[in-house]
């Protein structure tokens, strides 16, 4: 937030994008080692397809009560901020199918991520250009071994980590933020970014160089004992999905828009708020049907964890109201009244 307003900001932010998707993209390919056994692509889809086209929906009618279009708008072949991800997750996962049988299948990934920026028309659509740029580090995870995470335990893997932290840092630094920030998010090709093809070349390369020290640098820091929240690691997905609505509901607020040093306090504060509201037992059970389709009130143990889902509650209702006050939500049921009427009921 606040990163036009703040170097600073922009380059922890910058910083934080050269480990934080490739780290778990790498992740997320070395649990994919099982892409041939049978049920393999209904399962993946499942997980992936189906939750990326609710939530496509759904964003599409909160975009309409949040910003008051005069309809609702619906892309599919668009994702929504992060929703792209679903949507490259399943290509990935495709892709093992012919690059596990190509010679240097991994030189050809990095190519094939350079030169999508040479075309224009890849961009965000269908997440064309994320997926090919992406999909070295989804490989290289597939290609890793558990012995290959070793280093991270090494003494010394730290003090290389921060060797490594220092180099992205000063490059970072140096470098344009703004142009540096659109190369990190992967889906704007060389000529909108507003270079040539050979020095956004040699920028897509510079990129996957940090972005590997960003890995590297990220790993030793990984603790392998059980903290307290380690259990939240497996509800990540959760919070990775829903945190989207908060963050387009709290741009339309007029302090995000004027920075004070206030902020350095209220958002990291913030940010603790939502993770936990966002990964606790009570939301899961209340939000799986979208996710995983599943529904439970057995994680409903504790007084603690009504009190969560009462919070929870709380906040959609206050969002209700505040939509309903606004006119937006009264919009939102007049076109789905319009919806029914003049294509539902001349069917019966």
């Amino acid at each position: 937030m606040f990163k036009g307003n703040n170097e600073f900001l922009y380059l922890m932010i910058n910083f934080l994008a050269t480990f934080r998707m490739p780290a778990l993209i790498l992740i997320a390919g070395y649990f994919s080692k099982n892409f041939y056994k049978k049920g393999f692509i209904q399962k993946v889809s499942s997980k992936t397809i189906l939750p990326y086209v609710i939530f496509e929906v759904l964003y599409s009618y909160y975009n309409f009560v949040l910003y008051g279009y005069e309809s609702v708008q619906l892309s599919l072949f668009l994702p929504t901020m992060g929703m792209w991800f679903l949507l490259s997750m399943f290509c990935w996962n495709l892709m093992l199918f012919i690059f596990t049988k190509l010679k240097y299948s991994l030189v050809i990934a990095f190519l094939l991520g350079i030169g999508i920026g040479f075309f224009d028309n890849a961009g965000a659509y269908l997440s064309v250009s994320r997926t090919f740029v992406f999909f070295p580090f989804f490989l290289i995870g597939y290609y890793m071994k558990a012995e290959h995470f070793h280093f991270a335990k090494h003494k010394y893997a730290k003090y290389l980590s921060l060797v490594l932290v220092i180099i992205c840092i000063t490059i970072i630094w140096v470098a344009d933020s703004s142009i540096f920030r659109m190369y990190l998010l992967g889906k704007y090709s060389i000529d909108t970014i507003g270079h040539s093809l050979l020095g956004g070349t040699l920028y897509r390369i510079i990129i996957y160089f940090i972005m590997l020290c960003g890995i590297c640098s990220f790993l030793p820091w990984v603790t392998k004992k059980q903290v307290f929240f380690t259990s939240l690691g497996k509800r990540t997905a959760y919070v990775y999905i829903f945190h989207f609505f908060i963050i387009k509901y709290i741009k339309t607020l007029d302090w995000y828009t004027e920075w004070s040093k206030i902020h350095i306090i209220i958002i990291p504060f913030f940010a603790i708020i939502i993770t936990l509201l966002l990964s606790s037992k009570p939301f899961i059970s209340f939000t799986r049907p979208l996710v995983e389709y599943k529904f439970s009130l057995t994680t409903f143990k504790k007084p603690l964890d009504y009190i969560k889902i009462s919070i929870i509650m709380f906040i959609i209702i206050v969002y209700i109201l505040h939509s309903w006050t606004s006119n937006r939500f009264e919009k939102l049921l007049v076109e789905n009244a319009r919806l029914i009427t003049f294509n539902y009921l001349p069917c019966f």
